[in-house]
């Protein structure tokens, strides 16, 4: 394993810690009377105006660069920012973080099935078997016993999934010629002018609290929390960047799925809480069955080398 691929596995593990971080400290705001609206619109301005400075260094000489992937950077804005966060941090509010995360976590099986579609290449035996294990995994992480489950928080997980498969698609892509910085840096700025309008209109509404969140048993002051949530989404982003360049968005989500252990640790620290057991073993299901996806992913690429291989061999055989 040469250096650069060592490096890609210790970004986006440092990007799924940062990322497992942010959920339980936001929850614990919610606690005290804030909403989601108000937590993501200053954990993505709050971020933009930290990435500003460093975004414009990195885009000097380079702004052609910006307008000619401008698509690109406004589906990163919207989706990979806007979207991923603002579902999430919705489905937290009604599950608990362990459960929407392992929801939030079905997103490789998006990404096999999107693969699958653009390339017209059908995915290896194995890979339908993961998403089968993946999805008794998903049916026992609902519980659906247990009626207490909420509907709409795992709608908005499921939606989280969807914009964090496009996430790991975009961030992978090497053509792309901004700088991580700055793709970050304007991805925050385009997400939080969306989630300004989303609060204005009242379809996540408006709430901050000045008062002590209760962090893992001890009073803190509300700014040390949010600035916690700020900081660590930059990291999460930039590192997770920098990471799925390396090692691609196939390796980088299955990688990522570190994100749950981290997160339902955190969880239970800093909330107490923690997720049924039948829960947890059905996110064992879903990690194994990604686990499954994943193999099959190795071995189609394999094929097709294979095939490119005997092709080119082909061609270059005289008559």
């Amino acid at each position: 394993m040469n250096r650069t691929i060592v490096m890609g596995f210790l970004l986006t593990l440092a990007s799924a810690f940062f990322f497992a971080v942010s959920g339980p400290i936001a929850k614990t705001m919610y606690q005290t009377g804030w909403t989601p609206g108000s937590v993501v619109l200053i954990r993505l301005a709050g971020s933009a105006v930290l990435l500003l400075i460093p975004s414009l260094i990195a885009l000097r000489g380079r702004w052609d660069e910006v307008r000619a992937d401008w698509k690109t950077v406004l589906t990163y804005g919207l989706v990979s920012m806007a979207g991923v966060q603002g579902f999430y941090f919705v489905a937290v509010e009604h599950l608990t973080v362990a459960v929407a995360l392992l929801l939030e976590m079905t997103a490789p099986m998006l990404i096999v099935f999107w693969i699958w579609a653009r390339t017209r290449t059908r995915p290896a035996t194995v890979t339908f078997i993961g998403v089968v294990v993946s999805m008794i995994g998903l049916v026992l992480v609902l519980n659906l016993r247990d009626s207490d489950i909420s509907v709409f928080g795992v709608v908005m997980a499921l939606a989280a999934a969807v914009c964090l498969a496009s996430y790991f698609l975009v961030s992978a892509k090497d053509s792309i010629n901004v700088p991580p910085v700055a793709l970050t840096g304007l991805g925050m700025g385009i997400g939080a002018v969306v989630m300004s309008v989303i609060v204005m209109v009242g379809v996540m509404p408006a709430g901050a609290v000045a008062a002590d969140v209760d962090l893992g048993g001890y009073k803190v002051s509300w700014i040390l929390p949010m600035a916690m949530i700020v900081v660590f989404t930059v990291g999460a982003y930039i590192t997770g960047i920098l990471g799925l360049r390396y090692i691609g968005a196939t390796v980088g989500s299955f990688v990522n799925l570190v994100e749950v252990p981290f997160s339902v640790i955190v969880a239970w620290l800093i909330l107490f809480e923690l997720p049924a057991p039948i829960q947890l073993f059905g996110g064992v299901f879903i990690l194994g069955g990604v686990g499954f996806i994943k193999w099959g992913e190795a071995r189609l690429a394999r094929r097709v080398a294979t095939r490119e291989v005997v092709v080119t061999s082909e061609e270059l055989t005289p008559v």
